[in-house]
């Protein structure tokens, strides 16, 4: 059984006016596993239902609009609280009048996750009474959309009404979807935050000769590019990669040829299983495979743990370059070089840096000018890249895509594993001050110790850190 499911019956209409309103009039039920997220309380019948009465078309209409950006546009710190970012996920603030779920959906790469609140509607007397959130396989949720989108033209069509904007957007995105140029370019415009259907000439260059420069890294610097500086914040990137070529690093600490520079060469584990997956179109979890075991944060765990093991670490703290560099087998004064700040990435914000692998096997890094600690995060951000990613050059980023939730996790156990946290840790709930001096231990931020505790579930804190997840 699907995990989300649109399950909608056709019922008269109630006196409405407009066509494609009245003809697409329904009972809609909107279930996610074992949740119902249309379950309300109705006030007037004070009864408690599963479907609510309403036209489907807005519903329909406002899918195939923003068809792109759900599929395509990622969460980023500066997508937060922008209201044009909202108006293009979540369907509360598209309600149009009627009495809508409050349901958010955001892609994050193979999977979309899906949030839903309580809710009472103003104006109106039912109230939405489940709340939850799922990640779902994100092929699965565009079926999904797809079905709920053709049975409402299928009804307009059955009664005479063919000339909607939903008719006109619908058969626009079907010409796209067989034109696979044309669909990277809508992907590409949506990743950006633009409307790939609605774009000027001029626009519409730039965001082709951004494509064409970028290459492998486009994927994920289209989530964190400012579209009114597009070429610059692209020129700055491939300036990056240009002054990075100049120092390279062997890492002889990472030829362990079980670890390589490539996911394949991993021992079969989360790590593994989630680079299959995200190159595949199938199933992230897969026949008979925990879905758990390929969440790309369990990937960067399970990665930095395995290195950590061929590096025979073992629970020893890696605080400072130095001692980092040699754990890697690289000399530390070479390391500083190949880490100092690349003065070009000042301009692109989102961006902490990037790994390129040249073709003797080198790699060689840039990265954006931050404190010490983040100056080693990030680092370690994109040698968990360097390891994990199948392309010869990766983006360390602000977005919450899957690949930067999966770097970040890898840099956090790689760093301050969770194992050593959970022998340091002795108290129930941990204090801000046993927070930073941990982080003097670890040589990393307090955030991160933060996210690990947290994230691990190794005590309480005093005050809940933000998921590292997110």
């Amino acid at each position: 059984m699907p995990r989300l499911r649109f399950e909608f019956d056709w019922v008269d209409s109630e006196r409405i006016a407009s066509p494609e309103l009245s003809a697409t009039w329904a009972s809609l039920a909107i279930a996610v596993d074992d949740s119902v997220v249309t379950r309300i309380f109705d006030g007037r019948a004070r009864t408690v239902r599963d479907h609510i009465y309403l036209p489907l078309y807005p519903l329909a209409e406002w899918l195939a609009m923003n068809w792109w950006f759900l599929s395509s546009e990622f969460q980023t710190p500066y997508r937060q609280g922008d209201r044009d970012f909202q108006a293009r996920h979540s369907l509360h603030a598209n309600r149009e009048g009627y009495a809508f779920p409050r349901l958010e959906v955001v892609a994050s790469g193979i999977r979309t996750r899906v949030s839903w609140w309580q809710y009472a509607p103003q104006w109106t007397r039912v109230e939405f009474l489940d709340q939850g959130s799922a990640l779902l396989d994100s092929q699965e949720f565009r079926r999904a959309c797809f079905d709920l989108i053709d049975g409402v033209i299928r009804r307009l069509h059955a009664h005479g009404i063919d000339d909607t904007l939903l008719n006109q957007e619908w058969a626009a995105i079907q010409r796209t979807e067989q034109d696979a140029d044309e669909r990277k370019f809508c992907e590409t415009a949506a990743g950006l935050g633009l409307d790939p259907y609605d774009m000027d000439e001029s626009t519409r260059g730039n965001v082709l000769e951004v494509a064409g420069g970028l290459g492998d890294l486009l994927d994920e610097a289209v989530q964190v590019l400012d579209p009114a500086s597009l070429l610059a914040q692209s020129s700055a990137i491939t300036g990056a990669i240009g002054a990075a070529e100049s120092v390279r690093l062997g890492l002889p600490g990472l030829r362990n040829p079980r670890l390589g520079y490539s996911p394949l060469s991993l021992q079969e584990g989360p790590a593994l299983a989630y680079a299959r997956a995200a190159s595949s179109e199938v199933s992230p979890a897969g026949p008979g495979r925990d879905e758990a075991a390929v969440l790309p944060w369990l990937a960067g765990y399970d990665c930095a743990r395995e290195v950590r093991r061929e590096l025979g670490l073992d629970g020893q703290p890696l605080a400072t370059m130095a001692a980092l560099a040699e754990a890697l087998g690289e000399d530390g004064g070479l390391v500083d070089e190949a880490t100092r700040p690349v003065q070009s990435l000042s301009g692109v914000q989102l961006v902490d840096g990037l790994v390129v692998v040249n073709g003797d096997r080198t790699a060689s890094f840039a990265l954006r000018q931050q404190n010490e600690h983040g100056r080693r995060f990030s680092f370690c951000r994109a040698l968990g890249e360097l390891l994990m990613s199948p392309h010869s050059r990766s983006l360390v980023t602000g977005c919450r895509s899957e690949r930067q939730q999966r770097n970040r996790a890898f840099a956090a156990e790689f760093l301050a594993p969770s194992a050593e946290l959970r022998q340091a840790v002795t108290r129930p709930v941990v204090s801000d001050e046993d927070v930073d001096e941990l982080a003097g231990e670890f040589g990393v931020s307090s955030r991160v110790i933060r996210h690990q505790i947290e994230n691990h579930r190794i005590a309480q804190l005093s005050e809940p850190a933000l998921d590292l997840k997110e």
